[in-house]
């Protein structure tokens, strides 16, 4: 799949979701492109939050708040359904950032007082007004389906010490997800591709295991340059956090050091530790442990994304390398069977330096292999008592599904694999824990992220040692049809702000006033939740808004308050009993 038609079905899945939800393309468009970002450890999850007032060239789709680093993100879309591959200039695309920077100025000085309180934006400007002085960076991600043909920087003059804006249009995106690119397993010879090679020490007592052989040594810093400049992202997809530009404090250090001391790069950097299916090795010399590099097969760097992708940045400043050397690891796994199993493991003890995404490093668990060989064999239930059409999708590793999509030949059958695969119909693996903690009253994890919700998942997992069997996988699917359900009551309901929060908070009340009795497989046979259900969804939701959006202490910013224990604990306390009474009278609710 090419990027022209990456991005006509990009805007195709934008469309049918936008229909589908009953909500504007653009709104479509900014979950959609920030649910990529968030899957590959770019951006948090992203809360939605649309205002705009062309007359004062205001404009905002979405934020995150990072409490810990006091660092705030905020998103603003350009979307043209029309240009599959339409272009956005330099200048329009700073005018659409500084657009996202007056919001965040004029929230400082009081901008809710102009929006409804029931509007998103609203929690976001009160937000603001409360932060402004403790953020220590603002972060502006520009999001649009068209080219940036400059791929320049932007910069913004504004009295605010830290403004830093990211362009993330459809190409860079595009080689974000499009892992068809790669199936495609990395072959270098070194000295013919990058003119140079290096030399390695076989670590001794690792071949008897016959599992993996280990080399270390060290190679120079242009030599990585070189490839990352070959191979780009390619070079590091399995390494659980890619690299695109130097943001935290540990690529600020690579970038200091590469500039002003590159002779200590070596004592100052961990080095890279690197996987390989192949390895081709010449002796430097009879008796002695110390091997020349020829070539690699399957080349993976899976801890020092950082690293490579500074030294190519360096190096693309023009910055000499010649004095820099960085210590390598290379193992080079000898059963095929396990290769990604040990990816995974080692991904998962290397990567010390950054937080790591969970959820990539558990992807090769048994539950996430059942869940996903469960998924491909059961069909969805007809209603009506037809034939099965259609399966639950569920996607083990972060883009399976457009590779399985991408991997059907004709246009008739990736058309006859999406029939029977509906992108309505997919679940990934931080979706699965949000559903299922929200059941099992964990609401103040569900809000504080995906990652945080999928590793209290995994541990419950554990502890309890889950079997995984066809009816867990059903009554997972029907959690998801409940969630959902929620989900579209309370967008019609137009509260506002908080929608994720009100959604995982009601489907937790729900579970406690049934003492977490249900019958899924009921909603599985359905594929749908009853209009009892619905009824009290309605009513548990409305009760919901009104606890989170009162805390106990007047100002509490309410996204901070919903992420604690107590915010859960005050509303089985305070409302449990009303909300009993009013279900079982059974009035109707609108």
């Amino acid at each position: 799949m090419n990027l022209e038609e990456f991005s006509i079905g990009f805007i195709q899945e934008v469309v049918e979701e936008s229909i589908r939800r009953s909500e504007p393309t653009e709104m479509a468009f900014v979950e959609k492109m920030c649910s990529y970002l968030s899957d590959n450890g770019v951006l948090p999850e992203i809360e939605s939050s649309f205002y705009q007032k062309q007359a004062k060239g205001i404009k905002v789709n979405g934020y995150c708040y990072h409490e810990e680093s006091k660092r705030l993100s905020l998103c603003v879309a350009s979307f043209d359904m029309e240009k599959a591959r339409g272009t956005i200039s330099q200048s329009n695309a700073e005018r659409l950032a500084r657009r996202a920077l007056k919001f965040f100025e004029e929230s400082s000085i009081g901008l809710k007082k102009e929006i409804n309180e029931f509007e998103k934006a609203y929690a976001l400007a009160d937000l603001i007004e409360n932060i402004y002085t403790e953020v220590s960076q603002l972060d502006i991600y520009l999001l649009t389906n068209l080219n940036y043909k400059s791929n320049d920087l932007i910069t913004i003059s504004t009295q605010f010490p830290d403004v830093r804006v990211y362009v993330w249009d459809i190409e860079r995106l595009y080689q974000l997800v499009d892992e068809s690119q790669g199936m495609k397993k990395i072959e270098i010879n070194f000295e013919q591709d990058l003119g140079e090679t290096f030399q390695l020490m076989m670590v001794p007592d690792q071949s008897s295991s016959n599992v993996y052989d280990c080399y270390v040594g060290y190679i120079s810093g242009e030599i990585l340059a070189r490839a990352y400049e070959v191979w780009g992202q390619r070079l590091v997809e399995r390494n659980v956090r890619s690299f695109l530009q130097a943001r935290g404090g540990v690529n600020k250090g690579i970038k200091k050091t590469l500039q002003n001391e590159s002779y200590m790069f070596m004592a100052y950097n961990n080095g890279i530790s690197t996987v390989a299916e192949e390895v081709s090795l010449v002796p430097v010399k009879e008796g002695l442990n110390l091997y020349k590099v020829v070539t690699v097969k399957g080349w993976q760097i899976v801890n020092g994304g950082q690293t490579t992708a500074s030294l190519y940045q360096a190096w693309k400043d023009r910055n000499k390398l010649d004095d820099v050397s960085v210590q390598i690891k290379m193992s080079v796994i000898k059963q095929e069977e396990k290769f990604d199993e040990m990816i995974s493991a080692i991904s998962q003890c290397a990567n010390t330096q950054n937080r790591i995404s969970l959820s990539d490093l558990q992807a090769n668990h048994p539950i996430h292999i059942d869940l996903e060989n469960l998924s491909r064999t059961i069909w969805v239930p007809d209603p009506q008592g037809r034939k099965s059409q259609t399966k639950w999708f569920y996607e083990r590793a972060k883009g399976q599904y457009l590779v399985e999509l991408n991997r059907q030949s004709t246009v008739s059958r990736k058309k006859a694999f999406k029939e029977q695969n509906p992108k309505s119909q997919v679940i990934t693996k931080t979706q699965l824990a949000k559903y299922i903690m929200s059941w099992e009253q964990k609401p103040y994890t569900v809000s504080k992220g995906g990652e945080a919700t999928f590793k209290e998942y995994m541990d419950l997992s554990t502890k309890e040692s889950i079997s995984i069997d066809a009816n867990y996988y059903k009554m997972l699917v029907a959690k998801s049809i409940l969630f959902n359900s929620c989900d579209d009551i309370v967008k019609n309901r137009n509260f506002g702000g908080y929608k994720a929060n009100v959604v995982t908070y009601s489907i937790s009340m729900l579970s406690h006033l049934v003492d977490r009795e249900m019958d899924f497989l009921s909603i599985w046979a359905l594929q749908e939740i009853d209009s009892e259900k619905k009824r009290k969804m309605k009513i548990i939701a409305d009760f919901t808004w009104r606890h989170i959006t009162n805390p106990p202490i007047k100002g509490t910013n309410i996204t901070q308050w919903c992420k604690r224990k107590e915010c859960w604990d005050s509303y089985k306390d305070n409302y449990s009993e009303e909300l009993k009474k009013i279900i079982q009278q059974r009035k109707p609710i609108h």
